[in-house]
């Protein structure tokens, strides 16, 4: 397992494929590490050079001791332009969930010449917006609330509150299963970083990169992913029938189907990679 060294702490990541092949970057949500993308990578490996990243604080990566301030959305992105340098790429596709999307989207805001193109499942372009329903505005509570309950009792409380509805001990085991080597710390800082976010939208629409934007049909995000595809200049909007959040792994097929289809579609177009 690679590491890259950030001083006080090391970031560390998967690599698989060509040394001279396009590269695509990996970026898990939480409380998930890199592990959740190596069915793709695998996939993706005849053709790309795939990077999947621990973000700081996550999986196997350290996090800064004692840092003077807590992360912003922009330090999680830094980490990442670091990780491309390390690695000698200039310009790559980024593939996103959750959190991982919303930091993929501010490393094509901060460094939009290191992005080739952009898949995003599970980003929030904005914390509120006329076009939100209640079903997203609850379930956007509902994080904030577990990084908050992080902070305070770590994550052991937060997993039993995930469990708590779900039906079927391996659906509850598995909810509780994410979250077992999970730092407290980590978790809250990242939704605290979400929640320091300005609102994207002026921004956005000025980014031009070819984006890729999945929802599953029943995911209470579905809105914010509408508004998000319709925000961006080059945006393309795919929802998956019959799956919710998380469609990238639990509608795996239909994720790459998709996919499959926007990178085809964006070499036709004479884009990279």
């Amino acid at each position: 397992m690679p590491e890259l060294d950030r001083g006080t702490w090391t970031l560390a990541y998967d690599v698989a494929g060509a040394a001279d092949a396009p590269a695509a970057l990996l970026l898990h949500d939480i409380p998930d590490d890199r592990r959740v993308w190596r069915a793709l990578a695998t996939d993706m490996v005849e053709v790309f050079r795939t990077i999947a990243p621990d973000l700081r604080g996550f999986g196997e990566s350290g996090q800064p001791p004692d840092p003077a301030s807590p992360p912003a959305m922009r330090d999680y992105a830094a980490d990442l332009a670091a990780l491309l340098d390390a690695e000698g790429v200039a310009a790559c596709a980024v593939i996103g969930a959750g959190f991982g999307a919303e930091v993929a989207l501010e490393l094509a805001l901060d460094a939009p010449d290191r992005v080739d193109l952009i898949v995003l499942n599970g980003a929030l372009p904005a914390a509120d917006h006329p076009t939100y329903d209640e079903a997203l505005r609850a379930c956007e509570a509902e994080r904030a609330e577990h990084g908050r309950l992080a902070g305070r009792f770590g994550t052991g409380r937060v997993s039993a509150g995930a469990a708590m509805p779900l039906t079927g001990t391996y659906l509850r085991a598995s909810a509780r299963e994410r979250y077992r080597h999970t730092d407290a710390d980590a978790f809250a800082a990242a939704h605290a970083a979400r929640g320091d976010r300005d609102d994207l939208l002026t921004r956005l629409a000025a980014l031009p990169v070819p984006a890729l934007v999945v929802a599953g049909a029943e995911d209470p995000l579905l809105p914010a992913a509408r508004l998000l595809a319709e925000t961006l200049p080059n945006g393309r909007f795919e929802v998956l029938e019959g799956c919710g959040r998380g469609a990238p792994f639990v509608a795996p097929q239909a994720f790459e189907g998709a996919l499959g289809a926007f990178l085809g579609d964006v070499r036709a177009a004479g884009a990279h990679p």
